[in-house]
């Protein structure tokens, strides 16, 4: 069986296509998403945006609760360009009007490269409350604007996999990883393989324990149901 791991809201797109694939699977969300009031200084950073020359969304849940604070300027300023940090996320930007560009690789070092390569000076980045690891990654100067919190799912059923032979897990966040570390019970008859979107997920997975974890072609969903699928057959 695939558990497929992602937020409520996130996890539809996931959901259709493992049912177009035929895959026996689950929706088993280990994070929830939560929209929260942006702060003072991140209304200030919003309401100064001719100050940067790149505005970076490092997921879908930055473009649905922070696109709202920053539309109607960009609709009359094109010339400020915008960074997605994957497809999804490209995707959700267009749905409100807005076009942008992603880096060559979908994650926050490929970020970083395309702030090198576009020489840029000073970027605002929408982001959840936990500090984006793009700020880690360069020395360009950056202003956040934490819209939404990544929580950990209070209450988890896990009766419906536990006498499952074999589980292929999603994992998209260190979060979600972490989550599934600490409420998967421990069960030698299970064979668990992880399905990762990340080479730094998939290097924090062995270190977690799990032994048979694999890095999907792309974090996009369409390639990380593909690999699922595979596992599972």
């Amino acid at each position: 069986m695939i558990i497929n791991t992602r937020p409520i809201d996130l996890g539809k797109k996931t959901n259709f296509l493992l049912q177009k694939s035929k895959c026996r699977f689950i929706h088993l969300p280990l994070t929830k998403i939560i929209k929260t009031e942006p702060s003072a200084k991140a209304l200030q950073n919003v309401n100064n945006l001719s100050n940067y020359d790149l505005l970076i969304f490092t997921s879908q849940s930055s473009v649905i609760h922070g696109a709202k604070f920053c539309k109607e300027f960009l609709f009359n300023n094109r010339a400020i360009p915008i960074l997605a940090i994957g497809l999804a996320t490209q995707e959700s930007l267009q749905k409100v009007g807005l076009s942008s560009s992603i880096p060559s690789t979908f994650d926050s070092a490929g970020l970083a490269n395309t702030i090198k390569e576009k020489d840029c000076k000073k970027c605002l980045v929408f982001c959840g409350e936990k500090s984006p690891r793009i700020l880690n990654l360069t020395d360009v100067d950056i202003d956040t604007f934490p819209c939404y919190e990544s929580n950990d799912e209070a209450s988890i059923d896990l009766s419906k996999i536990k006498n499952e032979n074999k589980l292929v897990v999603l994992i998209y966040t260190q979060q979600s990883l972490e989550v599934l570390m600490r409420e998967l019970p421990i069960d030698k008859s299970q064979k668990i393989i992880l399905i990762v979107a990340s080479k730094r997920l998939e290097k924090l997975s062995i270190e977690y324990g799990f032994r048979n974890s694999f890095l999907a072609e792309s974090p996009h969903d369409k390639d990380m149901v593909e690999a699922a699928c595979k596992k599972l057959n």
